[in-house]
């Protein structure tokens, strides 16, 4: 059953990364290193203990990634502990029973929400905080259910990117994303300088994330197949 979850998993985010290999072919987006933004020290706490950040020692995506994968590691077997550790953070979380149904009415998916303004705001202020208010931070919404490890790292990744103030999550360029997945993949053609470098940014933050579960997953089946061997007393060659 587990081999199956990960051929299926591995079969939704090839699509998914096939389409965003179109985009990136289509703005001439280029595999560079990134550059990110200064910022000040953040802690974050796991079940375990402190983890210090701070972002202008994060110059590379690798770098990135091992921290994500720190975390999820040691969560892997018990993915709810990374809700507590986003809500820790500041970034509150919802399980709601229609949570799809009103992300569907919004154009969202279950998960990591970016902040959001206007109408769609308000449709989340009055499902989830019976609020009036045009304006939402980041949040995570989701159904009452119990999570896979591997949706729940895509989301866990973009959340971290968010909060550590990488390029690619400013207002602008989530507004271009969204534009872009609206448009059924289409780029409008007289975007500013500006705003290409900005949807780049935010194509960018959507490849890694799914990349990273891509590895993930792959590393997670290696070893799982050598704890069934050592179980059943074969060696496995590495």
């Amino acid at each position: 059953m587990h081999k199956l979850i990960i051929k299926f998993l591995r079969m939704i985010l090839s699509i998914q990364k096939t389409r965003h290999a179109k985009r990136r072919a289509v703005l001439g987006l280029e595999k560079n290193s990134l550059s990110f933004n200064n910022g000040s020290s953040k802690t974050y706490m796991n079940a375990h203990e402190s983890i210090t950040l701070n972002s202008k020692f994060c110059d590379q995506r690798r770098e990135i990634d091992k921290q994500i994968r720190d975390i999820i590691k040691q969560n892997i077997k018990n993915p709810e502990r990374l809700l507590d550790f986003v809500e820790k953070n500041g970034t509150k979380v919802y399980k709601v029973k229609f949570a799809d149904k009103l992300l569907r009415f919004i154009g969202e998916e279950e998960g990591f929400i970016l902040p959001r303004k206007g109408f769609e705001a308000l449709c989340l202020n009055l499902a989830l905080e019976n609020k009036i208010s045009f304006k939402t931070p980041e949040m995570f919404v989701l159904r009452d259910l119990p999570l896979n490890v591997y949706v729940m790292s895509h989301q866990f990744h973009k959340w971290f990117g968010f909060i550590m103030n990488l390029p690619g999550f400013d207002e602008r360029a989530i507004e271009l994303f969204r534009g872009v997945l609206e448009n059924n993949y289409r780029v409008p053609k007289n975007l500013k300088y500006s705003d290409i470098m900005s949807l780049k940014e935010a194509l960018r933050r959507d490849i890694e994330a799914i990349d990273f579960v891509i590895k993930l997953s792959r590393e997670n089946e290696k070893s799982q197949e050598m704890l069934e061997n050592i179980k059943k007393g074969v060696v496995t060659k590495i």
